[in-house]
Protein backbone atom coordinates (compact mmCIF):
# COMPACT_ATOMS: atom_id res chain seq x y z
CA UNK A 1 0.00 0.00 0.00
CA UNK A 2 1.45 3.00 -1.16
CA UNK A 3 1.82 6.14 1.49
CA UNK A 4 -0.52 9.02 1.19
CA UNK A 5 1.38 12.89 0.71
CA UNK A 6 2.55 14.22 4.27
CA UNK A 7 0.60 17.67 3.52
CA UNK A 8 -2.55 16.85 2.14
CA UNK A 9 -3.06 13.03 3.42
CA UNK A 10 -5.41 12.44 0.04
CA UNK A 11 -2.45 11.95 -3.07
CA UNK A 12 -0.02 9.52 -2.67
CA UNK A 13 3.36 10.56 -1.60
CA UNK A 14 5.73 10.30 -4.82
CA UNK A 15 8.29 12.18 -4.14
CA UNK A 16 10.49 11.41 -0.89
CA UNK A 17 12.46 14.65 0.76
CA UNK A 18 15.98 13.38 2.02
CA UNK A 19 16.16 16.40 4.17
CA UNK A 20 13.14 15.98 6.57
CA UNK A 21 12.25 12.67 5.34
CA UNK A 22 8.75 13.19 4.65
CA UNK A 23 6.55 11.43 1.65
CA UNK A 24 4.73 13.91 -1.00
CA UNK A 25 2.49 14.65 -3.69
CA UNK A 26 4.38 16.00 -6.62
CA UNK A 27 2.34 19.59 -5.78
CA UNK A 28 2.64 19.81 -2.23
CA UNK A 29 6.74 18.65 -3.03
CA UNK A 30 6.63 21.97 -4.61
CA UNK A 31 5.54 23.68 -2.24
CA UNK A 32 7.74 21.94 0.27
CA UNK A 33 10.93 23.09 -1.59
CA UNK A 34 9.72 26.80 -2.05
CA UNK A 35 9.33 26.69 1.51
CA UNK A 36 12.50 25.79 2.46
CA UNK A 37 14.19 28.35 -0.37
CA UNK A 38 12.38 30.72 1.75
CA UNK A 39 13.60 29.68 4.81
CA UNK A 40 17.23 29.36 3.49
CA UNK A 41 16.84 32.93 2.39
CA UNK A 42 15.65 34.41 5.95
CA UNK A 43 18.83 32.94 7.01
CA UNK A 44 21.10 34.25 5.09
CA UNK A 45 19.26 37.68 5.93
CA UNK A 46 19.86 36.90 9.38
CA UNK A 47 24.04 36.05 8.66
CA UNK A 48 23.85 39.53 7.09
CA UNK A 49 22.29 41.02 10.01
CA UNK A 50 24.42 39.59 12.38
CA UNK A 51 27.71 40.04 10.25
CA UNK A 52 26.28 43.37 10.76
CA UNK A 53 26.19 43.33 14.34
CA UNK A 54 29.29 41.51 14.88
CA UNK A 55 31.23 44.37 13.03
CA UNK A 56 29.53 47.26 14.94
CA UNK A 57 30.43 45.27 17.92
CA UNK A 58 33.54 44.61 17.38
CA UNK A 59 34.92 47.75 16.53
CA UNK A 60 33.00 49.07 20.05
CA UNK A 61 35.26 46.92 21.49
CA UNK A 62 38.19 47.58 19.44
CA UNK A 63 37.37 51.63 20.67
CA UNK A 64 37.10 50.75 24.37
CA UNK A 65 39.95 48.76 24.29
CA UNK A 66 42.38 50.63 22.28
CA UNK A 67 41.28 53.88 24.52
CA UNK A 68 42.54 51.62 27.82
CA UNK A 69 45.67 50.97 26.28
CA UNK A 70 46.40 54.21 25.21
CA UNK A 71 45.87 55.27 29.04
CA UNK A 72 48.01 52.59 30.44
CA UNK A 73 50.37 53.93 27.94
CA UNK A 74 50.32 57.66 29.06
CA UNK A 75 50.26 56.55 32.63
CA UNK A 76 53.38 54.34 32.46
CA UNK A 77 55.11 57.04 30.48
CA UNK A 78 54.31 59.77 33.16
CA UNK A 79 55.47 56.82 35.59
CA UNK A 80 58.71 56.40 34.05
CA UNK A 81 59.41 60.06 33.80
CA UNK A 82 58.86 60.73 37.67
CA UNK A 83 61.11 57.95 38.46
CA UNK A 84 63.81 59.12 35.66
CA UNK A 85 63.34 62.58 37.29
CA UNK A 86 63.22 61.66 40.95
CA UNK A 87 66.78 59.78 39.87
CA UNK A 88 68.14 62.55 38.23
CA UNK A 89 67.55 64.48 41.14
CA UNK A 90 68.88 62.36 43.64
CA UNK A 91 72.14 62.16 41.47
CA UNK A 92 72.38 65.60 41.28
CA UNK A 93 72.05 65.81 45.06
CA UNK A 94 74.42 63.60 45.35
CA UNK A 95 77.21 65.09 42.88
CA UNK A 96 76.65 68.48 44.70
CA UNK A 97 77.40 66.86 47.99
CA UNK A 98 80.39 65.40 46.63
CA UNK A 99 81.67 68.41 45.45
CA UNK A 100 80.95 70.05 48.45
CA UNK A 101 82.81 67.65 50.22
CA UNK A 102 85.87 67.53 47.53
CA UNK A 103 85.90 71.54 48.11
CA UNK A 104 86.07 71.40 51.73
CA UNK A 105 88.72 69.21 51.99
CA UNK A 106 90.95 70.91 49.47
CA UNK A 107 89.92 74.28 51.06
CA UNK A 108 91.62 72.84 54.91
CA UNK A 109 94.72 71.96 52.77
CA UNK A 110 95.09 75.50 51.45
CA UNK A 111 94.24 77.16 54.29
CA UNK A 112 96.76 75.38 56.34
CA UNK A 113 99.58 75.88 53.27
CA UNK A 114 98.27 79.50 53.37
CA UNK A 115 98.91 79.88 57.65
CA UNK A 116 102.57 77.84 56.88
CA UNK A 117 103.54 79.88 54.00
CA UNK A 118 102.69 82.98 55.67
CA UNK A 119 104.33 82.01 59.09
CA UNK A 120 107.43 80.39 56.87
CA UNK A 121 107.21 77.41 59.89
CA UNK A 122 106.97 74.60 56.68
CA UNK A 123 109.86 72.14 55.94
CA UNK A 124 109.85 68.75 53.86
CA UNK A 125 107.55 66.67 56.33
CA UNK A 126 104.80 69.77 55.77
CA UNK A 127 105.08 69.46 52.52
CA UNK A 128 105.33 65.21 52.56
CA UNK A 129 101.81 65.33 54.67
CA UNK A 130 99.98 67.68 52.35
CA UNK A 131 101.17 65.35 49.66
CA UNK A 132 99.47 62.57 51.62
CA UNK A 133 96.38 63.98 51.43
CA UNK A 134 96.18 65.50 48.39
CA UNK A 135 96.69 61.62 46.94
CA UNK A 136 94.13 60.21 49.52
CA UNK A 137 92.00 62.54 47.83
CA UNK A 138 92.60 61.61 44.29
CA UNK A 139 92.14 57.93 45.30
CA UNK A 140 88.45 58.83 46.85
CA UNK A 141 87.40 60.61 43.34
CA UNK A 142 89.00 57.95 41.92
CA UNK A 143 86.30 55.68 43.33
CA UNK A 144 82.72 56.71 42.40
CA UNK A 145 80.67 56.47 46.09
CA UNK A 146 77.34 56.79 43.41
CA UNK A 147 76.10 53.97 41.25
CA UNK A 148 72.77 53.84 39.13
CA UNK A 149 71.29 50.18 38.73
CA UNK A 150 68.73 49.13 37.47
CA UNK A 151 65.91 47.25 40.12
CA UNK A 152 64.43 43.57 38.19
CA UNK A 153 60.66 43.63 39.19
CA UNK A 154 59.44 40.43 38.67
CA UNK A 155 56.26 41.32 37.64
CA UNK A 156 57.25 44.02 35.31
CA UNK A 157 59.08 43.97 32.08
CA UNK A 158 60.18 47.40 32.61
CA UNK A 159 62.95 47.70 35.04
CA UNK A 160 63.07 50.19 37.85
CA UNK A 161 65.98 52.20 37.86
CA UNK A 162 67.53 53.50 41.16
CA UNK A 163 70.36 56.11 42.16
CA UNK A 164 72.54 53.89 45.15
CA UNK A 165 74.71 55.66 47.32
CA UNK A 166 78.36 53.65 47.75
CA UNK A 167 79.68 53.80 51.57
CA UNK A 168 81.97 51.71 53.39
CA UNK A 169 82.11 50.24 57.02
CA UNK A 170 85.25 52.34 58.70
CA UNK A 171 84.89 52.51 62.38
CA UNK A 172 84.14 49.92 64.64
CA UNK A 173 83.73 49.25 68.61
CA UNK A 174 83.58 46.05 70.55
CA UNK A 175 83.50 42.27 69.16
CA UNK A 176 83.39 42.94 65.49
CA UNK A 177 85.60 43.39 62.45
CA UNK A 178 85.68 44.56 59.09
CA UNK A 179 86.86 43.25 55.92
CA UNK A 180 87.27 42.57 51.88
CA UNK A 181 87.74 46.46 51.52
CA UNK A 182 85.64 47.45 54.21
CA UNK A 183 82.69 46.27 52.63
CA UNK A 184 81.64 43.17 54.86
CA UNK A 185 80.85 43.56 58.50
CA UNK A 186 81.20 40.28 60.52
CA UNK A 187 80.99 39.02 64.58
CA UNK A 188 83.95 38.06 66.22
CA UNK A 189 83.77 34.09 67.21
CA UNK A 190 82.36 34.62 71.28
CA UNK A 191 79.89 31.55 72.08
CA UNK A 192 77.91 33.89 74.46
CA UNK A 193 77.11 36.70 72.09
CA UNK A 194 78.24 40.70 72.34
CA UNK A 195 77.42 43.68 71.30
CA UNK A 196 79.18 45.44 68.33
CA UNK A 197 79.18 49.18 67.10
CA UNK A 198 80.27 49.43 63.30
CA UNK A 199 79.90 52.51 61.20
CA UNK A 200 80.41 54.04 57.69
CA UNK A 201 82.51 56.38 56.23
CA UNK A 202 80.52 58.68 54.52
CA UNK A 203 78.48 61.88 56.38
CA UNK A 204 75.13 62.23 55.63
CA UNK A 205 73.53 66.46 55.83
CA UNK A 206 71.48 66.70 53.40
CA UNK A 207 69.70 65.37 50.14
CA UNK A 208 68.11 61.66 49.61
CA UNK A 209 70.55 58.89 50.10
CA UNK A 210 70.02 54.99 49.23
CA UNK A 211 72.84 52.32 50.62
CA UNK A 212 71.98 48.29 50.52
CA UNK A 213 72.67 45.85 53.06
CA UNK A 214 72.77 42.30 51.81
CA UNK A 215 72.53 39.31 54.77
CA UNK A 216 75.27 37.17 54.27
CA UNK A 217 74.71 35.21 57.38
CA UNK A 218 72.82 34.98 60.30
CA UNK A 219 71.81 33.19 63.82
CA UNK A 220 69.90 30.94 64.41
CA UNK A 221 67.72 33.42 66.29
CA UNK A 222 68.68 36.45 64.18
CA UNK A 223 69.45 39.58 66.05
CA UNK A 224 71.27 42.73 64.55
CA UNK A 225 70.51 46.31 64.38
CA UNK A 226 70.87 48.92 61.14
CA UNK A 227 70.31 52.18 60.74
CA UNK A 228 71.79 55.99 61.64
CA UNK A 229 73.60 56.93 64.67
CA UNK A 230 75.19 60.82 64.78
CA UNK A 231 78.78 61.17 64.09
CA UNK A 232 79.05 63.25 67.28
CA UNK A 233 77.95 60.35 69.66
CA UNK A 234 80.99 58.38 70.73
CA UNK A 235 81.10 54.61 69.97
CA UNK A 236 80.57 52.27 72.60
CA UNK A 237 79.60 48.16 72.39
CA UNK A 238 76.30 48.41 72.99
CA UNK A 239 75.92 51.42 70.45
CA UNK A 240 71.97 50.84 70.55
CA UNK A 241 71.46 52.60 73.86
CA UNK A 242 73.07 56.04 72.18
CA UNK A 243 69.95 58.24 71.92
CA UNK A 244 71.35 59.07 68.69
CA UNK A 245 70.63 55.69 67.52
CA UNK A 246 67.84 55.42 65.09
CA UNK A 247 66.68 52.16 63.19
CA UNK A 248 65.32 48.89 63.45
CA UNK A 249 66.69 45.53 64.43
CA UNK A 250 65.55 41.84 65.24
CA UNK A 251 63.09 40.53 67.32
CA UNK A 252 60.86 43.32 66.04
CA UNK A 253 62.65 45.79 68.22
CA UNK A 254 62.73 49.64 66.90
CA UNK A 255 65.58 52.09 68.50
CA UNK A 256 64.69 55.59 69.01
CA UNK A 257 66.65 58.21 71.31
CA UNK A 258 67.93 55.07 73.52
CA UNK A 259 64.93 53.69 73.72
CA UNK A 260 63.19 50.33 72.35
CA UNK A 261 59.92 49.51 71.14
CA UNK A 262 58.39 46.29 70.13
CA UNK A 263 56.02 45.92 66.61
CA UNK A 264 56.42 49.81 65.95
CA UNK A 265 54.03 50.96 63.66
CA UNK A 266 53.44 47.23 62.61
CA UNK A 267 57.18 46.31 61.95
CA UNK A 268 58.44 42.64 62.05
CA UNK A 269 61.94 41.95 62.09
CA UNK A 270 61.68 38.93 59.36
CA UNK A 271 64.46 38.60 58.21
CA UNK A 272 66.56 36.05 56.19
CA UNK A 273 69.98 35.21 54.65
CA UNK A 274 70.72 36.91 51.45
CA UNK A 275 67.65 39.56 51.75
CA UNK A 276 68.84 43.10 50.82
CA UNK A 277 67.66 45.72 52.77
CA UNK A 278 67.33 49.73 50.94
CA UNK A 279 67.97 51.97 53.58
CA UNK A 280 67.05 55.34 52.95
CA UNK A 281 68.29 58.71 54.15
CA UNK A 282 66.08 61.45 53.79
CA UNK A 283 67.93 64.40 55.55
CA UNK A 284 65.77 66.57 53.89
CA UNK A 285 62.89 66.08 55.70
CA UNK A 286 64.83 64.51 58.67
CA UNK A 287 63.21 60.90 57.85
CA UNK A 288 65.13 57.33 57.52
CA UNK A 289 63.12 54.68 55.77
CA UNK A 290 63.91 50.43 55.08
CA UNK A 291 62.73 48.30 52.67
CA UNK A 292 62.97 44.73 52.49
CA UNK A 293 62.98 43.64 48.92
CA UNK A 294 61.81 40.33 49.67
CA UNK A 295 59.33 40.57 51.30
CA UNK A 296 58.42 44.15 50.13
CA UNK A 297 57.88 45.32 53.76
CA UNK A 298 58.69 49.04 54.23
CA UNK A 299 59.22 51.16 57.81
CA UNK A 300 59.92 54.98 58.03
CA UNK A 301 60.91 56.49 61.87
CA UNK A 302 61.06 60.64 62.10
CA UNK A 303 64.55 61.59 63.52
CA UNK A 304 64.85 64.37 66.14
CA UNK A 305 67.83 66.39 65.64
CA UNK A 306 67.63 67.71 69.10
CA UNK A 307 68.86 63.87 69.81
CA UNK A 308 70.46 62.75 66.47
CA UNK A 309 71.61 65.93 64.92
CA UNK A 310 73.70 65.71 61.40
CA UNK A 311 75.72 64.80 60.14
CA UNK A 312 74.51 61.22 60.56
CA UNK A 313 76.66 58.14 59.50
CA UNK A 314 75.40 54.17 58.77
CA UNK A 315 75.21 52.49 62.04
CA UNK A 316 75.22 48.71 62.46
CA UNK A 317 75.49 46.28 65.66
CA UNK A 318 75.82 42.84 65.93
CA UNK A 319 75.67 40.11 68.58
CA UNK A 320 75.75 36.99 67.59
CA UNK A 321 79.00 34.45 66.36
CA UNK A 322 77.29 33.83 62.63
CA UNK A 323 76.07 37.77 61.73
CA UNK A 324 77.74 38.84 58.44
CA UNK A 325 75.89 41.83 56.66
CA UNK A 326 77.84 43.39 53.30
CA UNK A 327 77.33 47.10 51.80
CA UNK A 328 76.52 47.79 48.59
CA UNK A 329 75.92 44.52 47.20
Amino acid sequence: MKETCATCTKRAGILKCEGCQGIFCRDDMNTHRNELTQQVEEFVGELDKFQETSRVANADLKSSWIFYIDAWETKSIQKIQETAKEARQQLETMIVSNDEENIGNIHKIVEQLHQNQRDGNYDERDLVIWKEKLDKLKEIVSKPNISVKEKKIESSFINEIRVNERDVFDQTCGDVHIKEENQLACHNFNLFGSHGEIRGKREYSNGIHRIRLKIETLDMRPWWFFGIISKSTPMQSNSTKSLSAYGWAGKNETFMNGQISKNMNGYIGDYLKDDIIELILDCNHRIIRMNNLRSTKSYELNVDLTHCPFPWMIHLNLFHIQTRIRIDP
